[in-house]
């Protein structure tokens, strides 16, 4: 009887240590595993991770910037959200450099105002800034914490965005495309030249010109793309949904001709447009008002009033589109 109980026991002994041998090695082995994928470096977006088209031009933010220009701490707002911004000389960009003055002004501070109002009104939105120029909003906007997609395709308005992301650290919330949305990807196009206002030109849609791409150096030859072709990157960052800034002097149509699948992906309930220059495009302005009507937006001024498609002429200089029966933007 007792060597039944020691046999018994030496059993229940040898069956515990296999138990336990099994276990200890599994969880080194998840352990090992774990470890492996928490240090291995993730890929750069700049290396095609995300099956881009290959005509989409991702900026590499960790690479130094080789240029030279002034670079300014920007005006608090809302008493607390303040970042840094990259200026060209006043006398060639009097418009948008030319409103920064010290620590007491910005460019458009009352439209970069309402928009961190609504992004903090609506925390799970990011932004998407369409012709961001020199980077006015998206740079407050990443200041406020938020992902930004911000796509420009002059390089000097680019060169000063990568810097203020360096100075403000917050490469990691930031993507910089540099190419021009348009009905066409992979095209070259021509950007105007205005002496006075260097961040602000027109893409020359008109001229069916091509130029060879091979070592092309001139920042007014501009590389196109759908503005779809960017949905991997908004699919890759987990981006549900988003708030849209346009202002790309007259092209504002080639966005939404050319993004269906990113607004039937993502949530965006509110896009702020500028309306001056398009509204002179009266095959422009019907694809517009065609895409958001069938969309079931709203033509609205900032102060949330209706506008009357059928004066779009008449409409203010910048406006918003707000889709139908969302609350807390106006």
């Amino acid at each position: 009887m007792i060597n039944c109980k020691i046999v018994l026991l030496f059993l229940i002994s040898l069956i515990l240590g296999i138990f336990i041998g099994h276990f200890m090695i599994h969880e080194e082995v998840s352990y090992n595993l774990n470890y492996v994928a928490l240090t291995t470096p993730k890929k750069d977006l700049t290396e095609n991770l995300f099956q881009l088209s290959p005509n989409v031009q991702i900026i590499n933010l960790n690479e130094p910037v080789n240029a030279s220009f002034k670079c300014m701490k920007t005006k608090t707002l809302l008493n607390y959200i303040t970042t840094n911004i990259c200026l060209y000389e006043a006398s060639k960009d009097i418009f948008v450099s030319g409103s920064f003055r010290d620590k007491n002004s910005i460019w458009e501070e009352g439209g970069v105002t309402h928009m961190l109002q609504l992004l903090i009104r609506h925390p799970h939105l990011d932004f998407i800034d369409i012709g961001a120029n020199i980077g006015t909003y998206t740079m407050y906007v990443a200041a406020l914490g938020r992902f930004v997609l911000a796509i420009d395709c002059f390089g000097p308005n680019l060169d000063r965005i990568h810097r203020a992301v360096q100075l403000t650290n917050v490469a990691n919330r930031v993507v910089l495309i540099k190419n021009a949305i348009f009905s066409r990807s992979g095209n070259f196009l021509r950007l105007s030249n205005v002496a006075t206002n260097v961040g602000g030109q027109e893409l020359d849609a008109s001229k069916n010109e091509t130029y060879n791409q091979s070592g092309i150096i001139d920042p007014y030859i501009v590389k196109t793309i759908k503005f779809d072709d960017l949905v991997p990157i908004l699919i890759s960052r987990g981006i549900r949904g988003a708030i849209i800034k346009m202002d790309i002097e007259g092209s504002e149509s080639f966005v939404v001709e050319s993004g269906s699948q990113i607004f039937d992906l993502l949530e965006i309930p509110y896009v702020q447009m500028e309306w001056m220059k398009v509204r002179i495009f009266p095959a422009r302005v019907k694809l517009i008002l065609d895409f958001f009507a069938k969309r079931n937006y709203d033509p609205m001024t900032f102060s949330c009033q209706l506008l009357n498609s059928a004066q779009n002429l008449t409409w203010p200089g910048d406006m918003c589109w707000i889709k139908r029966n969302v609350s807390n933007f106006c």
